[in-house]
């Protein structure tokens, strides 16, 4: 009875413990910077979702640009397409990714509502950053 119970322990020590992600917000205009990478958030291009409480024949999408900086050199410009119903384009990293850093936009907020115009300072890419 002694040695099952050691041995359950055992099992349990060697279990794989994923790493945490850490989910951040970029608002338009601003900054976000992780270790020597910095990211910021300079255009929505289209925002063509389909607005809560209206019936759409095509979900829409919305196109961001995000500056990338590198040891605050601007490497490149990302455009990020998003859209409810492909998820292509959230892999791993789709922002930034590096050996030791990935970071994703995986939804951009607030999403629109039927008879409201949203103000280009009030959205926000919700990030995810892994290591």
């Amino acid at each position: 009875m002694l040695s099952a119970f050691v041995l359950a322990q055992d099992s349990i020590g060697l279990e794989k413990v994923e790493t945490p992600r850490i989910v951040s917000k970029l608002y338009f205009g601003e900054q976000l910077k992780f270790n020597d990478v910095e990211l910021k958030f300079v255009d929505v291009i289209q925002d063509s979702r389909c607005p809560k409480n209206v019936n759409c024949i095509w979900a829409g999408e919305i196109v961001v640009l995000v500056d990338v900086f590198e040891n605050d050199i601007k490497t490149e410009q990302k455009k990020l397409t998003l859209s409810p119903t492909s998820h292509l384009q959230n892999l791993i990293g789709n922002l930034f990714s590096s050996e030791t850093l990935n970071i994703s936009g995986f939804n951009v907020l607030p999403y629109p509502v039927s008879g409201t115009k949203t103000k280009r300072e009030d959205y926000y890419i919700q990030l995810d950053i892994s290591n």
